[in-house]
């Protein structure tokens, strides 16, 4: 397998404040990466670096051997789910994927837009104002907007954070049928049982720094614990 993402040392800071402290890590093509830390680790802002949102203070960022200072290079291969949506209330969701397969310049816009709304489950509710939309609805349609460019890499901060267990399992089933068609997917979360059942490799933030990165099974072997929340419990407060 060949290298998709790589942090070389990263850092940010807001005012005194260090966000990220010399993180370093690699995602492999094919990989259900799982992202972890407790709320304030750091998370949010890694995502903002890797995909370009924010630059780093210090540190090398590669996607597909891209430097991420090429954006427009970079932007074609990746999509991104964030931790704020960018809803346009006042769209219908047909006309809402339209508008980004517009911006893409995708091809057959018609065709696309209608298998990704069957493929997220909106097939039914396309001619619905996105603004009446329940949140499991919005973050099927975030997701439909996120792969509107049929991306390589697939960035996700917390896809399933506030959804009930339906709309957990539905995002869950996309994802895991995104990745075997040959999606690496980049999953920033902190509910361990999500890990543990889609992630193939995980790695472990605490205070902007890397703690633990692997197999869970490695990891697991490391820290003598079977469970993932008492690896993540050992590791985060070591």
């Amino acid at each position: 397998m060949s290298e998709v993402i790589s942090a070389q040392c990263i850092s940010k800071s807001y005012g005194n404040v260090k966000a990220i402290d010399c993180l370093s890590f690699s995602v492999q093509k094919g990989d259900f990466f799982g992202f972890l830390g407790p709320n304030g680790a750091g998370k949010t802002t890694t995502i903002r670096l890797l995909t370009g949102i924010l630059k780093p203070d210090d540190g090398t960022i590669l996607i597909n051997n891209r430097d991420i200072r090429n954006k427009e290079g970079v932007a074609k291969t990746i999509g991104v789910l964030s931790e704020s949506r960018g809803f346009y209330d006042w769209m219908k969701g047909e006309e809402y994927l339209r508008f980004f397969a517009d911006l893409y310049g995708i091809e057959n816009k018609e065709k696309t837009v209608a298998s990704i709304l069957e493929e997220v489950g909106l097939s039914d509710r396309k001619h619905t104002v996105v603004g009446t939309y329940s949140r499991g609805m919005k973050q099927r349609l975030g997701l439909g907007r996120s792969i509107i460019n049929n991306p390589e890499i697939l960035f996700l901060d917390e896809p399933t954070l506030g959804l009930d267990p339906q709309g957990q399992e539905d995002i869950q089933k996309l994802l895991t049928s995104l990745n075997k068609k040959g999606v690496t997917i980049f999953y920033s979360s902190h509910l361990l049982h999500e890990v543990s059942h889609l992630c193939s490799v995980i790695a472990i933030i605490n205070h902007g720094k890397l703690v633990a990165s692997g197999t869970i099974e490695a990891l697991q072997e490391k820290t003598k614990s079977t469970d993932l929340k008492d690896v993540f419990l050992t590791l985060t407060h070591d």
